[in-house]
This record gives C-alpha cells, structure tokens and sequence, in this order.
C-alpha cells in the first residue's frame, strides 16, 4: 500500500473555489479500483492549509491516478489556487496487525 499525503498552501481570496472544484476531484479519484481511501483535511490552525490524504492498492493505481483527466485538471487548477508548491510524501506500508 502507498500512503500519500499531500500539502496544499492556498490563496485566502481562492479557497472557496478551491474547496468547490477539489469536490470532483475527491469523488472521482475515490472511484478509481486501485483506491482505498482519498480524504481533503483542513489545518486547524491555518485556513487555507489543507492536507490531501491518499491510500493506493500499488504503485501502479498512484500512476494510473496521476494519468486520469480529473488529476489533469488538478494540476492545472493548483496552478492559479497556490499560494506555496504542493508538498507531497509519499510512504510505502502495511497494516498493522494487533492482536
């Protein structure tokens, strides 16, 4: 599993039409097979900081994500929301298992 969070720094004017267009992204990508989970956080702390969190079945469903028109557009749109470059990590992992 590949976990991926991705930092996102937007402009304070933007971030409502942020929030509205990161909407279809967040849905389509949930509907991809190789994804487990696809999450927008918000920082407490810092309105316009926001924190994508992405869990893929592999390293090929993260490629096949990364080559869909819906994060086409995303790219494209982060061009005029960003206030700082996206901060993205990516973490390779497996479920714990307790007990």
């Amino acid at each position: 599993m590949f976990i991926i969070h991705a930092n996102m720094l937007i402009k304070p004017e933007k971030v409502d039409q942020f929030l509205t267009e990161i909407d279809a992204l967040v849905t389509a990508s949930q509907a991809e097979e190789g994804n487990i989970s696809y999450v927008l956080k918000r920082d407490v702390k810092q309105d316009n900081l926001f924190t994508m969190v992405e869990e893929w079945k592999d390293a090929a469903a993260m490629q096949e994500h990364n080559a869909t028109a819906h994060f086409q557009k995303f790219v494209k749109d982060m061009q005029e929301f960003a206030a700082a470059p996206l901060d993205a990590k990516v973490f390779e992992g497996t479920e714990v298992q307790r007990g």
